[in-house]
């Protein structure tokens, strides 16, 4: 299963289930950048991270290379979806105040798209980079988690994930990198539903389906069934972002 195929299986659960980033990363966004003509979000899935952006730049192109999300994507009228790859596309040269990849730089040709974004970006311009970090609940839920899934599913993790599991750590980005960068949090409250909606999204859940033939979130949700209480009990969630962020010279 590749990259597109995986975000294109179930594109409507993903564009359903996967949490919004918080508003006040965007209005960080907003303070760091010059101008607020055009932003460019890749990667864009369903449009979550490019709805937000609409807020402040006064119209955002959104791309991605799986048909199926842009299908499923979020209506808006200053944002413009459109199938392209990553590393190479359409737009003119120095055409972007900000550029960003939300949960996703870790699929790319890091370098081929680097050069992209060096292209297409305006001097001074943005370019920002986030990701989702592993949410907390409660020690005991966040316990079985970890046993009955995220052992299990492991090695059905694509090496760029652990990108992410690094907080993007390693990534040696672009441009001259903004170090004032304040913690952003997703703080959500799920019930037991949302969560394993939440969790068969993962790219992991959906390989190890596909290989194993067998859903690990069924055993997950027998464990779960004895600590969470009623399915319907909601609880809070906290769920860290790693945010990165860089200014072309």
């Amino acid at each position: 299963m590749n990259n597109a195929q995986t975000f294109s299986q179930s594109s409507g659960q993903y564009a359903k289930h996967r949490p919004r980033y918080p508003e006040e990363l965007f209005a960080y966004l907003n303070e760091i950048c010059t101008g607020h003509d055009l932003a460019w979000d890749c990667a864009t899935g369903t449009g979550q991270a490019a709805v937000s952006l609409s807020n402040y730049f006064k119209k955002v192109e959104a791309t991605d290379i799986s048909k199926e999300q842009i299908k499923n994507a979020i209506g808006n009228p200053k944002v413009s979806y459109s199938v392209s790859p990553a590393e190479q596309t359409s737009f003119g040269s120095e055409s972007f105040d900000v550029v960003t990849v939300a949960t996703a730089i870790h699929w790319f040709d890091q370098q081929k798209f680097f050069e992209e974004v060096n292209r297409v970006l305006k001097p001074a311009g943005v370019f920002a980079i986030w990701a989702y970090g592993f949410f907390e609940i409660e020690p005991e839920i966040d316990k079985i988690i970890f046993e009955e899934l995220l052992k299990p599913i492991d090695i059905f993790w694509a090496e760029g994930n652990r990108q992410v599991m690094n907080g993007y750590k390693d990534l040696v980005m672009p441009f001259v990198e903004i170090h004032t960068n304040p913690s952003f949090n997703i703080h959500l409250e799920w019930d037991r539903n949302q969560l394993l909606a939440y969790l068969g999204t993962w790219s992991a859940v959906k390989r190890y389906l596909a290989e194993v033939g067998t859903n690990p979130l069924e055993r997950l949700e027998e464990k779960l069934n004895s600590v969470w209480g009623e399915a319907s009990l909601i609880k809070p969630v906290r769920m860290p972002i790693a945010f990165r962020a860089s200014r072309k010279t």
